[in-house]
């Protein structure tokens, strides 16, 4: 035992004194003044290169000639050379005195390393479809969400931005719509951490992303299993380098405005004459004949209006802001050595609408670190912190009637009789709609490299958000609390997420031509979340709003709270194996095991295969000389959805207040059914039936790709075809009341998607001073309902004229009275269902032959089209309803082009999307329209008369085509020379502008609509112009 504990001692010794003799070699060793210059490999000077020796805080930087100078070198020194965009290199000084450094672009189109789910990969050993993009293409853009970074960018992936308040975010679909009432959006990881659907990114700076993965085929997503049926977005986010010590200013500065004209009522003149006609064409008293209405309010007629009548309100000018400001500053830090690197950054962004007093901001702050514990053993750890407030002022009435005043004789807001909810002022000063959040996102790893051909990593990650909602609607001023004689209400959410996970990688090649790579691992993730609202009505006392609940009636108050927790459980592996650089093989299987399902079914197996073939690897295409990549893909898997809420298996309580004796009544349990009438009685059946036998949604994806390179890697092209099916879809069903329930969770129906997705880019031309490169992305996507399950069970409709099973999605309209979309079997996914319409009835004897009766066969109304014959009438009714259009586009298109002349970049992109329909819930509201209705001194057949009674129908009329070309962005830079002597390493100064200009024929203001093609006005879309500075020190 003495003897081991002595050979111990000694080896410790002699380590120690090994250590001691290089540090008095070093010191042995002379000093030096070294010189150099750094260039690319065209030969031209990089300015603001980092030049470190390495192991000390001694360094400087390029300057406008590439050159540097060190004294105090050491001559058995390293010199460390980094610059942004570049590989960073070690060179050995060995006693030379001058250096000429070539710094090479930091990856090809070929050799770059993509992020895959636990793991990175060389792009030329992908076998499944995954799309990268790089930071640098983004940073100029104006966003608060990373998802709006992918508009357009990645081929298969549709990214819509339907709503344009402050802070809101952007709806992201990776090739179709796959499921009816589960989650549709891919799964976003953010180093590592699953971090949940997209569309939900406001929490991370887009500053601080590095690049994003897109996996979008089942052999690479499927690791993923149970969430990754919609495809997965891979995001890396900013680290320090190693040997660097750099500092970044990042300062944007955004100046808004409407991107076309708003077609508003302007004119008192007009909309006056304009009403009359419809009030007298539907039979009722005109309005504006200078008269007082039963709410007191003097309207005066025509004559008054052309002559003697002074107020023209433009509530637009009011209410929009001319030009609103906003800003974005970003500040990172990055420091390291051979051991430790560091990055921190702080970020403040503020996004003022195009609303008055309407603002979205958001503080953040990002740190990382990474320490070298041992030459194999290194410790990461980070933290992202993000609080936001919201101060809600949308949606306010700048289409108010411009012969009301602002204020009153009084000084008071002029009132539309005793109550009036849509004076704008009054509403702003005297509404509350605001929010506050905070987001906590922490992160540790170990990486152990065992032996050179196995490395261990475990990582633990939390994920904390809370949110608070304040509201109060005045019972003057607002339509909530009109009807609620004032109305306040406080809502707290708050959840937390806890995954830990380890696996093992084994990478090892035999007889030099045989690759294995083989992970496997475990993940355990714990979700948990917790809610409470307080809301109360008939406030006696407004004075403090919310502030004060009590001062509501206590008989209207409202309490609620729920919590919830959820668990996932995994074994994962992946298995990648390649013959001779020529023929690779994956295969990848997770199991997932899930608390939201039933006790038969928690558990579930997605397993993927996939294989390529470098071609070019192959003498007989090598000798071609045309390719310097060509590369098949093949690959098929299986993976899942578990997008429900949960508990959907098991029965559930809930609580309802109804009225019994004319006094408020709480019940609690699985439903309620009174067998009084009138007031007593009122109630609703809460909750849901349980399902122990609820299962997974599952979705099996066939891809095949083609990757090509050519001219030396300048010219890159990728082509993938695909068909994924979902089956077993996650659907609430509708249930007889009788039960105590009203809706159950079932497993019913299947969905396909099937396209085809094209990427061009590459280097058009390059030299010393000028580069012109250029992106094309193109994706065709065919969505179908192929089964909506058993039709009695479901309750489907029929259409008689085709036999088609159908049901209704979403909510009525109350503009039509119906619902607007419905899914069909054989159709795709919310389409628009109404009446066929041929032009405008010109007589009432055309109307009554055309089958419609009463107010429709009157001249100036839409002549409905009577398709079905199998009643025997010749009458218009439902059963002449059908499909009148489709939300879904038939292709999308983007291209970015890049240019850039010594100094000078310049880029432009356009962003397309062709063949979808969108249904104009405002067509006929437009000013601009009114010459074009029929009258009968002008019986057009293009647009029907006025009429204040109409029963408006669903129809054809209402849908227009929704294509559009749009110049999403533009972007000038400028990067200021500077010497050696300068502390700054790089200054950028850039312009850019963002939707500078949409082709389209839609009618309406932008026809950039929600996943259900559903136009109805809603947040004008601003054009932006952004005044940029990149500062590197």
């Amino acid at each position: 035992m003495k003897m081991k504990f002595y050979l111990i001692v000694l080896s410790l010794l002699a380590v120690c004194l090994w250590g001691t003799g290089d540090v008095r070699a070093q010191s042995a060793s002379r000093s030096m003044t070294v010189t150099g210059k750094v260039v690319d490999q065209n030969g031209a000077a990089v300015t603001g290169a980092s030049v470190v020796v390495v192991g000390t805080t001694k360094g400087t930087t390029t300057g406008a000639d590439g050159a540097f100078s060190l004294t105090g070198v050491a001559s058995d020194a390293r010199l460390a050379v980094n610059f942004i965009g570049y590989k960073s290199q070690t060179v050995e000084v060995g006693g030379r005195t001058s250096f000429n450094i070539v710094l090479v672009e930091e990856a090809t189109a070929v050799d770059e390393v993509v992020v895959v789910g636990y793991g990175q990969v060389k792009k030329s050993d992908l076998t499944g479809s995954v799309a990268s993009v790089k930071a640098e293409k983004l940073t100029d853009i104006p966003a608060n969400s990373i998802d709006g970074l992918l508009q357009g960018r990645v081929a298969g992936v549709q990214v819509v931005n339907s709503s344009q308040d402050p802070g809101a975010s952007s709806t992201v679909r990776i090739r179709g719509n796959s499921s009816l009432n589960g989650s549709n959006a891919p799964l976003v990881v953010i180093d590592g951490f699953p971090w949940g659907d997209a569309g939900d990114l406001k929490q991370i700076n887009p500053q601080d992303i590095v690049s994003m993965e897109v996996l979008k085929d089942a052999s690479a997503s499927a690791i993923y299993g149970s969430r990754g049926a919609n495809g997965v977005i891979l995001i890396t986010t900013r680290k320090a380098q190693e040997n660097v010590t750099r500092i970044t200013l990042r300062q944007q500065t955004t100046v808004s405005g409407f991107s076309s004209e708003l077609n508003l009522w302007r004119d008192p003149v007009l909309m006056a004459m304009l009403s009359n006609e419809s009030s007298i064409n539907a039979g009722l008293t005109p309005t504006y004949i200078g008269a007082t209405n039963a709410n007191g309010v003097y309207y005066p007629s025509i004559a008054e209006l052309q002559t003697t009548w002074t107020t023209n309100t433009r509530w637009d000018d009011l209410v929009f802001r001319p030009t609103p400001v906003s800003n974005n500053t970003t500040v990172q830090v990055q420091s390291s050595n051979d051991r430790t690197m560091f990055q921190a950054s702080a970020n403040y962004y503020l996004d003022n609408g195009m609303y008055i007093e309407d603002t979205y901001r958001k503080y953040g702050g990002n740190f990382s670190v990474e320490h070298k514990l041992l030459d194999n053993l290194r410790m990461k750890a980070s933290a992202n912190i993000t609080s936001n407030k919201r101060h809600n002022n949308g949606g306010l009435a700048y289409w108010r009637n411009p012969i009301f005043p602002v204020y009153d004789d009084n000084g008071d807001y002029w009132l539309y009789g005793a109550q009036d909810y849509s004076h704008p002022l009054a509403l702003t000063d005297l509404q509350k709609n605001d929010s506050k959040g905070l987001d906590i996102i922490s992160f540790a790893s170990v990486n152990w490299d065992v032996l050179p051909c196995l490395n261990v990593m475990a990582q633990f990650n939390y994920k904390h958000g809370e949110q608070i909602t304040d509201k109060y609607f005045p019972k003057k001023y607002s339509e909530t609390g009109v009807f609620n004689d004032g109305y306040g209400s406080i809502d707290n959410w708050k959840d937390d997420n806890i995954v830990f996970e380890a696996y093992a990688t084994f990478d090892r090649t035999f007889a030099e031509k045989h690759r294995l790579t083989v992970m496997g691992g475990y993940s355990y993730e714990n979700y948990q979340s917790r809610s409470s609202s307080l809301a109360a009505k008939g406030f006696i006392n407004e004075s403090l709003g919310n502030e004060n609940l009590a001062a509501g009636d206590s008989e209207t108050y409202s309490i609620g709270n729920g919590s919830y927790k959820t668990e996932l459980v995994s074994a994962l592996t992946r298995i990648n194996y390649t013959f001779d650089n020529r023929f690779l093989f994956t295969f990848t299987a997770r199991a997932d095991g899930s608390s939201k399902f039933g006790s038969n079914n928690k558990w579930a197996f997605f397993p993927s295969g996939a294989f390529s073939w470098k071609m070019h690897e192959e003498r007989f295409i090598r000798n071609l000389n045309v390719f310097d990549v060509l590369k098949i893909r093949a690959s098929y898997g299986i993976s899942g959805n578990q997008g429900i809420s949960a508990y959907q298996t098991l029965s559930r309580y809930g609580q309802h207040k109804y009225f019994n004796g004319g006094k408020w009544v709480t019940a609690i349990g699985p439903g309620y059914q009174s067998g009084t009438t009138g007031q007593d009685g009122i109630y609703a059946l809460w909750s849901g039936i349980p399902n122990k036998g609820l299962k997974w949604e599952t979705t099996a994806q066939v891809d095949l790709g083609l990757d090509m390179s050519f001219f030396g890697n300048r010219l890159n092209v990728t082509f993938d075809w695909y068909d994924k099916r979902t089956s077993d879809l996650l659907r609430e069903r509708n249930i007889a009341p009788s039960s105590g329930y009203d809706k159950m969770w079932v497993n019913d129906g299947e969905i396909r998607n099937r396209g085809i997705e094209l990427t061009i880019d590459g280097v058009a031309f390059q030299n010393r001073d000028w580069r012109v490169g250029g992106t094309f992305v193109f994706s065709r996507n065919r969505n179908k309902v192929l089964s909506l399950g058993n039709a009695v069970q479901t309750g489907l409709k029929t259409d008689l004229r085709t036999g088609m099973q159908y049901e209704y999605y979403g909510n009525q309209s109350e503009q039509f009275r119906a619902y607007t979309n419905i899914l069909a079997v054989g159709q795709p996914m919310y389409v628009f269902y109404g009446y066929r319409t041929d032009g405008i009835v010109q007589s009432l004897a055309e109307g009554l032959s055309a089958g419609l009766s009463g107010d429709d066969a009157q001249p100036g109304e839409f002549k409905y089209v009577d398709i079905y014959d199998g009643d025997g009438l010749e009458t218009v009714d439902e059963n002449d309803m059908c499909i009148i259009g489709d939300p879904n586009p038939d292709w999308m298109a983007s291209l970015g082009i890049d240019v850039s002349w010594r100094r000078f970049d310049f880029s432009i992109f356009f962003n397309g999307v062709f063949g979808n329909d969108v249904l104009n819930t405002k067509r006929f509201d437009q000013p601009s329209n009114m010459p074009m209705r029929w009258t009968a001194d002008n019986p057009t057949n293009s647009y029907p008369r006025l009429n204040a009674n109409r029963q408006t129908k669903l129809s054809d009329w209402w849908v227009e085509d929704g294509s559009f070309v749009r110049i999403q962005t533009m972007t000038l830079g400028y990067s200021i020379p500077f010497s050696k002597k300068d502390a700054a390493r790089k200054i950028r100064l850039y312009v850019s502008a963002d939707n500078l200009y949409t082709f389209t024929g839609f009618e309406g203001y932008d026809p950039e609509v929600g996943m259900t093609g559903i136009y109805s006005g809603g947040y004008p879309r601003l054009r932006k112009w952004t005044f940029g500075a990149d500062f590197t020190f």
